[in-house]
């Protein structure tokens, strides 16, 4: 430690406060409740508090030096290494010792970020941990997104981005990148792969791009802020109408093969995970993905649900792996390119009731599109052979959209997809659609007898329960009026 680092120490532990207006109005804050300190960040205070981080980061680093027990020594660093990734008890653990370590010094201090709940919080992040990106994660639990541009924190607000902050250095950033980095160690990021997606604990997707790939550095974090899974939630967000509950209730029970489609951020996997909680419980669950975002185990701990992670080199092993696991319906996370081979194999080899989610703006275009993706993995193929694999496979194709906004998310439409044996042709009937014009939705009740049977085949009180319904809601809005308006293309 340098003499001058020790005299700001002795400075800092030395002073006496007899009477301390910051720390006694800090005090009645959280007396009487109020959380959000108002305290105006000046040099002096950054100053004290990077004092106060070097101490402690000097005293927590020397104790582990000190231990003489390698094996002790090696379960704090592994604690060390899992609080830094994120891992929320090894982050307790570790915050714990800081407050520990502060106690024994003697030093308290309001003079930390206000976006931080504590002061032992507050040095943990900064020395080891987030920096002001917990900024987003304690002060914007609302807001579904953030980015951090170069050195800047930009954060999503009521669908709107807003800049919020700015790292130290870019040094921060790298050493953030680097703690992403190690939740997985065959992370690589670097010039040759200038890209990559990881994901945090709770499910929270990671997205970050480098140079040569991106001018400045970008690190982009998506998260799912919807907790509760069903259908009158969706509602109350004004999802679908109210009136229509146990219409899509009815849907995710009758096990139609189905797409949750849409542009991003439309909250396609949030809905698809609210069809699946409408689902028999008892149902055994087979979950494939890239990267383990969906956390169905999580949000539905009273089902067996079997979730295996697979990246493009190793899909051809993955998918008859999980074909042989006793399953009563596959879940493929999200369709990017050979997932859709999974999606087809599922629905040939295995039960009815496969599910993924797709990017897509364009719903009549939806089996030419997944046949190009087929092709452009398997180009030996022929296109008419694959165009009839994902026309016979595919029931429903349920479109999720968004305002410009962003901040509300509906259901937009549901189109059914038919094959015709007769003229090895397919075609796509529109059951359900929202008209933006005025803000309502039409409907048909006019699906293929082909489907109805398999879902009458499924549960036939069910199959009439829904078609019933859609009749009712097409007497008192036909799509037939919206198609006469030139709505529909």
């Amino acid at each position: 430690m340098t003499n001058s680092l020790k005299e700001k120490e002795i400075e800092l532990l030395e002073q006496e406060h007899p009477f301390d207006p910051t720390s006694w109005l800090s005090e009645e804050f959280e007396r009487k409740g109020i959380n959000e300190k108002k305290i105006t960040n000046t040099f002096e205070r950054k100053k004290k508090f990077d004092e106060i981080c070097s101490i402690i980061k000097g005293d927590l680093t020397d104790l582990i030096e000190r231990e003489s027990d390698n094996e002790k020594k090696n379960e704090w660093l592994e604690r060390q290494h899992d609080a830094i990734i994120g891992d929320p008890n090894a982050m307790s653990y570790f915050i714990n010792k800081i407050k520990e370590t502060l106690q024994k010094r003697n030093i308290t201090s309001v003079d930390y970020p206000e976006f931080y709940n504590s002061l032992e919080e507050a040095i943990f992040h900064e020395v080891w941990g987030k920096s002001v990106l917990a900024k987003w994660e304690n002060r914007y639990q609302d807001s579904e997104a953030c980015v951090i541009r170069g050195t800047e924190l930009w954060i999503d607000i009521n669908g709107h981005f807003e800049r919020k902050g700015e790292f130290e250095n870019e040094d921060k950033v790298k050493k953030i990148i680097e703690a992403f980095k190690m939740r997985d160690e065959n992370a690589v990021l670097n010039h040759q792969q200038p890209e990559l997606e990881t994901e945090k604990e709770d499910g929270s997707r990671i997205t970050m791009i480098i140079h040569p790939r991106s001018k400045e550095t970008y690190v982009i974090f998506r998260r799912f802020i919807v907790k509760n899974f069903s259908l009158e939630e969706q509602a109350k967000r004004n999802t679908i109408p109210h009136e229509d509950v146990d219409l899509y209730r009815l849907l995710a029970r009758l096990m139609c093969n189905m797409i949750v489609a849409g542009r991003v951020r439309s909250a396609k996997s949030t809905f698809m995970k609210t069809l699946i909680s409408e689902r028999d419980p008892r149902f055994v669950v087979a979950c494939l993905e890239k990267h383990f975002e969906l956390a169905l185990g999580k949000h539905m701990p009273d089902r067996l649900i079997y979730e295996l992670q697979a990246s493009e080199g190793d899909l051809h092993q993955a998918i008859p792996r999980l074909l042989r696991m006793e399953h009563d319906y596959l879940i493929v996370g999200e369709i990017r390119s050979k997932e859709l081979e999974a999606a087809m194999i599922a629905c040939e080899r295995g039960e009815r009731g496969m599910m993924s989610t797709y990017h897509l703006t364009d719903v009549q275009q939806i089996v030419p599109q997944l046949t190009r993706h087929l092709l452009d993995e398997f180009p030996t193929r022929r296109q008419d052979t694959e165009e009839m694999r994902v026309a016979q496979n595919i029931d429903f194709i349920l479109t999720m959209g968004t305002d410009r906004d962003r901040t509300t998310k509906r259901v937009t439409g549901l189109t059914e997809v038919i094959w015709d044996p007769r003229t090895r042709s397919y075609d796509t009937n529109t059951i359900i659609k929202y008209n933006k014009r005025d803000g309502k939705y039409y409907y048909s009740s006019q699906i293929s007898r082909g489907l109805q049977q398999l879902m009458a085949d499924e549960n036939e009180e069910d199959a009439i329960r829904f078609l019933s319904l859609l009749q009712e809601r097409e007497r008192k809005a036909p799509i037939r009026e919206i198609e006469e308006q030139g709505v529909l293309v």
